[in-house]
Formats: structure tokens, C-alpha cells, sequence
């Protein structure tokens, strides 16, 4: 553990410099593989070096900020970084006012949403395996089983305020008031008032665009009045007069705008299944090692969660499902044609990364510099995303897309879970068989 903190602590400090140094880096924040970092002075990054460091997988810029991939550590990594910035860099310290930009804003989600996915990949993978259990003759309604379900429950009955505190972070406002945001919201007297049928004002339908609203509305009055409050006032005007606007706006405007948005976005995809079919899955499976490769992945994870919430499944982890087999059979493919022992070794051991639902190893390791093996991922996810349409393959939890989330399958039924292991093994075998035969200068490499 002490040397994984001293590497890490290098590593860190390693990239500090070589992005100009901390006074050049304006804004730190990571998502579940990367560093995302915005840079007062881009001429002063060294992207080259930092590639060159062993631990980052690569960098890239995107949308003026500089990616750096790390993969599953990144926690770790992030974690040595915050101490060498200044005050105001660090996403993850809220006493400190930034203004947001428009090309972050995709990025802000994704931190929203990145910060809490071990609590719903939690929930989801327990509900998972009491589906199975259940599949198996298990009676899940008594004992310890109640208590496991429970359990499973509170990431999401709990969602809102989960949000609330995640958004108070990025959008560096006080957390507690972050939760204030979220209690109003959640306040019985506010969601009986609504009085549409079906409402989309339940602890579910609310949780996902409102809060984000709500709360990012919390930090612009918040920063905009403290600016004129005395300092000896402060502490008792400022986050009184903050919710006393930020709320009844949030819940006469954004509250419904957020949630029936969400309605409507949850409407938009099943109407875009419905019209394109297994078109739109192959189109989106196929581009997917692309938005991946380009970091924009995570951006999917508020419209997967809405779409639960909504509808009670999702089409679109389906075919994030079969990506990342896409990625560990392209990359067991090309490792079978791997001369170099070393090359080979990288191969297999990224494959086995992607079969557990981290692609990026793979993808920026073996499929990006060798070309051919990129090509039969795409292809071979494309295929696999088609099916998942065919085949009538849903996910009914938020899950890591995985083998180890295979059981939440099992949410819709053991038919369900049949279609989607068909889905994934299919993809897997294709994207190996077209790495394979593609991939003939990849035996000549050293």
C-alpha cells in the first residue's frame, strides 16, 4: 500500500508538471477512468511526456480540456492531485466560487454522476442477484433476503439527496444546502400538489434533472448575494436569502421543466428504437469505441438512470454491455497474433479488464495504436448493439456494464437474462474472430 501511494503521489506530481505546473490548471475533476483538467495556458502542456509515464493509459483534448486516462486507479491518482493545486482548482473542495463554461458542462455532469455510480452500481448489482436468487427458487420475501432488498433499495429511494450532495460539490456550493435543495423537492406536501396523471414528480422521476437544476440554480444566487453581504453577516443572510429564491423558482420552473424533460428524453429513445430498430442499436454500438475513446461515455448515464426511472428498464446499457466485449474479445484476438511476449501479456491483461467493464485499457493500449483491432470492435459492438434490439435485451437496474452486472439481467426475467448473454457472447466471439483475422502486421510487431 505504501509504495502504490508513493507511485501514485508521483504520478500525480508527474502530471502536475507536465501540464504547466499548478498555477497553470484553473480546474481538476475526474470521471470513473480519467483526469480532466482545464488549463489556464495550454502551450504549456507536454501531452507527449505525460503518455510516456507509466500508469496513464493516454491523453487526449478534448473540448479544450486535457483528458488524462488512467483507468480504475484514478480515484488514487486524483486523490495525490488535489493537494498540489491551488484552493480553487480542485472540483471537490465547495468552499471555493468557479464560474462554469459552456464546454464544461458536459464534463460537470459527468462528475455529477461519476462521484455516486459505486452507490447505484451497488443497489443495482444486489438487485440483480436476489433476481437471480429468485430465478432459482429462492424465496426472496422473508429473513435475511428483506434485509438484503432493503438495502438494494436505498441508493435509489435515497437518489435525490445522493445528487444533491454530488452537484453541491461541482457546482462548489455548501453541501448541506445542496440537500435543502433536495428535501424540498422531496417534500410530501409538493409532491401531492401535482396533480398530473401519470406524475412524473415520484422519488424517481424526480430525482435526475430537477435536482441538478435546483442545486446548480443554489450555487448561482448563492455566489451572486455573497458577493454583496457583509462579511459579519454572512453566515445567517447568505444561505437563508439563497434558498429563499433558489427554491420556489426551482420548484414553479425547473422542477417541471427537469422532469418532464426527463419524460420527454426517456420518450425520444423509445421513439427512436421504435422508428430505426436494430438500426439505431447497430449505429450506436458502432460509434461507441469513439465516444468512449473521446470520454463522452459517462454523459449517457443520466439519460440510462431517467430511463429507469421512467420507463423501469434501459435500452442503452444493453449495448454499453456488449462494448466492453467488443473491447476484450478485439483485444483477445489481436493478442493471439501477437508475437512479442510483452505486447501480447498488455493484450490479454486489458482484455480481461474490459470483460470486467473497464474498456479503456484495452481500447488506448491495443485497439487505438494497432488500428485493426479498433475496426473489429466497432464492427463487432455494432452487431452486438443491433441484437440487443432484436433479441428484446433490457437492463432494469444502473449498473456498471460488466460480466459481474450480468445477474441484474435477471430483473427482467430469465428470458431476459438468456437474450442478453446471447447478446454479449456473440459480440465477444465476433469482435475476437475479426480482431484475429485483421490483425496480420500485429505478428510482426516488437
Amino acid at each position: 500500500d505504501n509504495l502504490m501511494a508513493t507511485n501514485n503521489k508521483d504520478l500525480a506530481a508527474s502530471i502536475v508538471e507536465l501540464l504547466g505546473g499548478s498555477s497553470n490548471i484553473s480546474t481538476a475533476l475526474h470521471c470513473v477512468t480519467r483526469l480532466r483538467f482545464n488549463l489556464r495556458d495550454g502551450s504549456l502542456a507536454k501531452l507527449d511526456d505525460i503518455r510516456q509515464l507509466k500508469g496513464v493509459l493516454g491523453a487526449q483534448i478534448k473540448d479544450g480540456q486535457y483528458q488524462i486516462i488512467i483507468g480504475p486507479n484514478v480515484n488514487r491518482v486524483y486523490d495525490e492531485v488535489v493537494p498540489l493545486l491551488d484552493s480553487s482548482a480542485a472540483a471537490d473542495k465547495p468552499s471555493s466560487a468557479g464560474k462554469i463554461k459552456g464546454a464544461q458542462v458536459l464534463d460537470i455532469i459527468t462528475g455529477i454522476f461519476s462521484a455516486i455510480l459505486p452507490a447505484l452500481v451497488a443497489g443495482g448489482m444486489l438487485k440483480g442477484l436476489l433476481a437471480l436468487a429468485e430465478i432459482f427458487g429462492v424465496n426472496t420475501g422473508v429473513g435475511t433476503c428483506q434485509i438484503l432488498s432493503m438495502i438494494s433499495d436505498v441508493p435509489f429511494y435515497f437518489l435525490p439527496f445522493l445528487l444533491a450532495i454530488s452537484a453541491a460539490r461541482k457546482f462548489k456550493v455548501n453541501e448541506y444546502l445542496g440537500v435543502c435543495m433536495a428535501g424540498a423537492l422531496m417534500y410530501p406536501a409538493f409532491v401531492e400538489a401535482v396533480g398530473a396523471d401519470p406524475s412524473p414528480f415520484t422519488f424517481l422521476g424526480i430525482a435526475v434533472f430537477p435536482v441538478i437544476l435546483g442545486v446548480g440554480l443554489l450555487a448561482i444566487v448563492y455566489h451572486f448575494i455573497d458577493r454583496f453581504i457583509p462579511d459579519v453577516l454572512k453566515m445567517v443572510l447568505v444561505p437563508m436569502l439563497s434558498l429563499v429564491i433558489s427554491v420556489p423558482l426551482t420548484l414553479l420552473v425547473f422542477a417541471p421543466l427537469g422532469a418532464y424533460g426527463g419524460l420527454e428524453l426517456a420518450d425520444g429513445i423509445v421513439w427512436l428504437f421504435s422508428l430505426l430498430g436494430p438500426i439505431a442499436g447497430f449505429l450506436l454500438g458502432f460509434f461507441m469505441p469513439l465516444i468512449v475513446l473521446f470520454g463522452m461515455h459517462q454523459s449517457t448515464s443520466p439519460i440510462q438512470i431517467s430511463n429507469i426511472a421512467t420507463l423501469g428498464y434501459d435500452y442503452l446499457l444493453p449495448v454499453s454491455f456488449c462494448h466492453n466485449m467488443a473491447e476484450s474479445g478485439a483485444a483477445f484476438g489481436a493478442a493471439l497474433r501477437m508475437k512479442d511476449k510483452e505486447l501480447r501479456s498488455a493484450a490479454l491483461t486489458t482484455s480481461f479488464s474490459a470483460f470486467l467493464g473497464i474498456s479503456e485499457p484495452a481500447l488506448f493500449t491495443v485497439q487505438v495504436p494497432n488500428k485493426t483491432p479498433l475496426i473489429a470492435a466497432m464492427i463487432a459492438n455494432g452487431i452486438g448493439g443491433a441484437l440487443t434490439v432484436v433479441l428484446g435485451a433490457k437492463c432494469y437496474a444502473f449498473v456498471m456494464p460488466g460480466i459481474t452486472s450480468l445477474p441484474t439481467y435477471a430483473n427482467g426475467g430469465a428470458f431476459n437474462l438468456l437474450m442478453m448473454v446471447v447478446c454479449i457472447a456473440s459480440t465477444f466471439v465476433i469482435a475476437a474472430i475479426l480482431s484475429f483475422i485483421l490483425g496480420g502486421k500485429l505478428a510482426n510487431k516488437h
